[in-house]
């Protein structure tokens, strides 16, 4: 009995990786502020060595720090069985949707009709610039809150798929580009649940734009958009339901 109740008060794995993460995370960024804080404090004149010290532990620090989240990430990319870091060089949000996927393209369509309609809180709408919403190769453009800022943000439609889902990527006005893009993606799973997942990512062309992806994917901005595509996956199946 008493194993029993012992093994019962064992914490989960689950538990355990998350606090452990949070953890490491914390150890590192308060390491580095405390290192960084030094060496902008620290005399140039009559002090430089000790500078080059902390500037160097600075160093140390972001390198470690940048080795533990790349094998935290190659990690969900092998058990999520994705190649390399593709699992860290997007961001996704899905939910399920109690409707057939015919409900769901029919709802795009009408959506097309209707862009208006296409708007919540951070999101005010959708406006057809030219084509449709289910045409490849429309344009369309969105307003749309990040940290607090609004945005006029411009796509293309560059593949359709009617079973599947659709692509489209950023043109214009911010991250361009670093060939920002995005894709609408639907999984029947039964005769009336949907799955909608929601995929923003990049395609960096050269190591200047890897190195600047990364560290955008490492920012706040990361949860930002996170942030925005979970309140979009929701609201469409709201509306799909309704």
């Amino acid at each position: 009995m008493s194993a029993t109740k012992l093994k019962s008060h064992l914490p989960k794995a689950h538990v355990v990786k998350r606090n452990f993460k949070i953890f490491i995370n914390i150890n590192y960024i308060s390491g580095f502020l405390y290192a960084f804080f030094f060496f902008i404090t620290t005399s140039r004149g009559t002090e430089m060595f000790t500078r080059r010290l902390w500037a160097y532990e600075c160093w140390l620090i972001l390198s470690f720090y940048g080795l533990f989240i790349y094998l935290f990430y190659l990690e969900k990319s092998a058990l999520e069985n994705e190649r390399g870091l593709f699992r860290f060089m997007k961001i996704q949000a899905n939910t399920l949707i109690k409707a057939p996927v015919e409900e769901l393209l029919d709802w795009f369509a009408q959506i097309s009709q209707h862009p208006d309609k296409y708007s919540f809180d951070s999101h005010l709408g959708v406006a057809v610039v030219s084509g449709t919403l289910t045409e490849s190769g429309s344009i369309f453009e969105t307003r749309e809150k990040f940290l607090g800022i609004f945005f006029r943000l411009r796509f293309e439609i560059t593949k359709i798929d009617e079973q599947s889902g659709f692509e489209f990527k950023l043109l214009s006005p911010v991250l361009s580009w670093l060939n920002f893009g995005g894709a609408f993606i639907f999984k029947s799973l039964d005769e009336n649940i949907t799955r909608l997942e929601l995929v923003v990512f990049n395609h960096p062309t050269n190591f200047v734009t890897r190195i600047i992806s990364g560290l955008i994917y490492l920012s706040p901005v990361r949860a930002a958009i996170a942030r925005q595509i979970s309140k979009e996956v929701k609201f469409i199946a709201r509306q799909v339901e309704q």
